[in-house]
């Protein structure tokens, strides 16, 4: 009704009846049906009024030119000029050519559909200031083809086109910042087609983004990879939250295998529903290496890449946890090289390493693929030995182990032969915690190290027992010096010839307040391990020293004072200071002191060695050899190094060998060749003292003659001991 009345309104917005116009006063024949069709017109008109007083809308009436045939406003301050100067004008009169060319198509719309809607076009008001009207045009029904109108229906969407463009503003700086940044971004529907994606997906996936919206993953991916991923994006939808997966895949770009990490969260629309997922992948590839190599730091050995002690007691931890579950057996062997430090020292830490890289090999060669060999510290290693069946098997795998040790190891070009020592204990029969099984077999290791070497044993409860002995006695031999319960025994060397005494050896003693006389054999070791020797060592040269002036104060004859130099000692940058300190202070002459080294001191350090001996010899005190013949003897140590006496072990005087017998004949002879002194040790009998006689040795000591006594008894004896 509103558009079929249109032509009736006035320009200043009133309404006419046209009938009454014509014909004034014809009011008072119309019969009473006009009066009510009349009353209805005005009841429109009434209500037409109120609908465009209530809209806040601009309505234009134009023809097919566009040409403004009437306005209704109740806003004339947003129209593009006066409603007096837009009437009978064109929209190319008006608005600018762009604009005015969109209202004219959707005229044309309107004129060939009947309707046309939500055409934004921008206007310029009369101050100046641009504002959008979205236009609604429709055709105007009951004209005359020639004559028909449109009725426009604009408005003012000026807020909601500034919001659109901060929004497109947000949205290219949002994709702007997308496409800078180096992690790879996407968003898919809920179906898992892409919508976006940003220039590091494009290319990871070696496409454009219009080549990648509207695809799946199915389209871009290997089918097992796609589904992971699929998998993955229905997993974040079900959780509602991000979730996070690592994943390697091929660069399109660079060809490589990268790994990467993908976090997948739900897109939550208005309604709470989830309208898609967004995507964010970042290569972590270095990142991966990185944590590797962390944790192979941790965890592995760097010179042999074997597991180190952390990762071997986990893992020790969790079999033992497993075996106790299954009733399983575990084994741990505990391996040392023998004789590590000299090769170590005489042929330089880099051949050391190699050596114990080699010795990794060999160890890792011998066992099972289910089997841990770790390096714990320097030249010892450590084998977990899970699902154990019989103790047979653990000798199988140690026996086979030390047969791939027969071999040479290749090291700077020469072949070195070298043992490993092994130790074994079982969980649970030993015990049932780690740290304890661990310390037994490293305990059975020594065992076979002092056996011998080269070999293996099993742990008992007795290498415990010895321990404890061990360490009561370490603790108790520390106080020792304090409680003066040591003292040095002395023991006579005598000419063979005729019984003369010509010299002692410094032996010694400690008697302890509760236990009494504690055996040499079982305390030196201990300060040999622990690093007393040195003061022990300090002590006992003083005392002899002492000794050595005392014998020899107003005797034309020379007591040579015999006195045991460990390689502790030996090895101390000290020790020519210690010497000189001692001998001036107990006003000993050095020609009355000899000191007794090992063979097996020659070996270590030799250049150290060399020169230490040759500034003794320097200073007036002699050199010998002890238990000559026991350890790696070498003729070219006998000439190269400044010795002057040899002692031959007790095992040669006192075997009826006759191989022994020979042996003793050919020291002898070699120190006569090499102008050195010969002393026999141990003898024990007239028939030994004889032989030796009979062979030219210049002088021996033993029991024969006298065991090792006190100072107060040694002072006492004889000039000549008789036999």
């Amino acid at each position: 009704m509103l558009l079929s009345l249109s032509h009736n309104w006035q320009a200043d917005g009133s309404f006419a009846d046209s009938d009454a116009v014509a014909q004034p006063g014809a009011i008072a024949r119309v019969d009473e049906s006009s009066r009510h069709e009349k009353q209805r017109l005005e009841d429109a008109l009434e209500f037409a009024e109120t609908i465009i007083a209530a809209i806040p809308d601009i309505l234009f009436e134009m023809d097919r030119n566009g040409r403004y045939l009437q306005i209704w406003t109740k806003h004339p301050e947003l129209l593009a000029a006066t409603k007096q100067q837009l009437l009978g004008k064109t929209v190319n009169d008006v608005l600018p050519p762009e604009d005015a060319a969109a209202a004219l198509r959707a005229i044309r719309e309107a004129d060939e559909k009947g309707a046309s809607d939500c055409h934004v076009i921008r206007i310029v008001q009369q101050n100046g200031e641009s504002r959008w009207f979205e236009h609604h045009v429709a055709k105007k029904a009951g004209s005359e083809t020639s004559s028909q109108t449109f009725l426009v229906l604009s408005r003012d969407v000026t807020e909601r086109k500034l919001g659109e463009h901060i929004l497109d503003e947000a949205r290219t700086r949002l994709l702007t910042v997308l496409q800078t940044i180096p992690d790879m971004v996407w968003l898919k529907d809920i179906e898992g087609a892409y919508l976006l994606c940003n220039h590091a997906y494009e290319r990871l996936i070696g496409k454009s983004e219009s080549e990648i919206v509207g695809k799946t993953d199915l389209d871009l991916f290997d089918a097992d990879v796609a589904r992971l991923f699929r998998e993955r994006e229905l997993e974040a939808i079900r959780a509602g939250g991000v979730v996070i997966n690592e994943k390697w895949v091929t660069h399109h770009d660079s060809g490589q295998r990268i790994l990467l990490e993908t976090r997948k969260v739900p897109i939550v629309g208005a309604e709470g529903k989830t309208t898609g997922v967004l995507g964010v992948a970042r290569d972590i590839t270095e990142l991966n290496a990185s944590r590797e190599k962390i944790h192979r730091m941790a965890f592995y050995d760097s010179l042999t890449d074997l597991p180190n002690r952390e990762l071997f007691f986990g893992r020790l931890r969790q079999a033992m946890a497993d075996a106790e579950s299954h009733r399983q057996v575990v084994g741990v062997m505990m391996m040392d090289i023998d004789h590590f430090k000299a090769v170590n020292d005489t042929m330089g830490h880099p051949v050391g390493d190699e050596l114990l890289c080699q010795a990794a090999r060999r160890f890792q060669a011998s066992v099972r693929s289910a089997d841990t060999v770790a390096r714990l510290s320097g030249d010892e290693f450590a084998i977990l030995l899970p699902d154990i069946r019989h103790a047979d098997d653990l000798r199988d795998i140690a026996t086979k182990m030390l047969k791939t040790f027969d071999e040479p190891f290749l090291l700077d070009g020469r072949e070195v032969f070298v043992s490993c020592s092994i130790g074994i204990a079982l969980h649970p029969e030993h015990s049932t915690d780690a740290n304890d099984l661990v310390k037994y077999a490293d305990s059975a290791m020594y065992l076979a190290k002092r056996l011998g070497r080269g070999g293996f044993q099993f742990y008992s409860r007795q290498l415990t027992a010895d321990a404890q002995h061990r360490l009561m006695l370490e603790s108790e031999l520390r106080r020792a010096i304090e409680r003066c319960e040591l003292e040095v025994y002395y023991q006579p060397k005598v000419l063979v010839e005729n019984g003369r005494i010509v010299g002692s050896e410094a032996l010694l003693r400690w008697h302890h307040g509760k236990m009494g006389m504690v055996p040499p054999a079982e305390f030196i070791p201990i300060a040999e391990d622990t690093g007393l020797i040195a003061d022990l060592g300090r002590w006992v040269f003083r005392e002899a020293c002492r000794t050595a002036a005392e014998l020899n104060a107003d005797t034309p004859a020379s007591h040579k004072m015999a006195i045991n130099v460990s390689s502790r000692q030996f090895q101390r940058s000290d020790l020519l200071e210690m010497v000189t300190q001692i001998l001036d202070e107990t006003a000993c002459r050095p020609e009355w002191i000899e000191i007794e080294i090992t063979e097996s001191l020659l070996l270590d350090q030799q250049y150290e060695t060399l020169a230490t001996l040759c500034a003794l010899r320097t200073m007036g005190i002699s050199i010998a050899i002890d238990d000559f013949g026991t350890g790696y003897s070498a003729l070219n140590y006998l000439a190269r190094f400044p010795i002057d006496t040899l002692k031959i072990d007790r095992s040669f005087i006192s075997s009826g060998d006759k191989r022994s017998a020979e042996l003793v004949k050919a020291i002898l002879s070699i120190a006569r060749c090499l102008g050195q002194n010969v002393v026999a040790e141990g003898v024990e009998t007239v028939e030994q003292a004889a032989f030796l006689r009979a062979n030219g040795c210049d002088a021996a000591q033993g029991f024969l003659y006298s065991k090792p006594v006190p100072k107060a008894e040694f002072v006492k004896l004889p000039q000549f001991l008789k036999v």
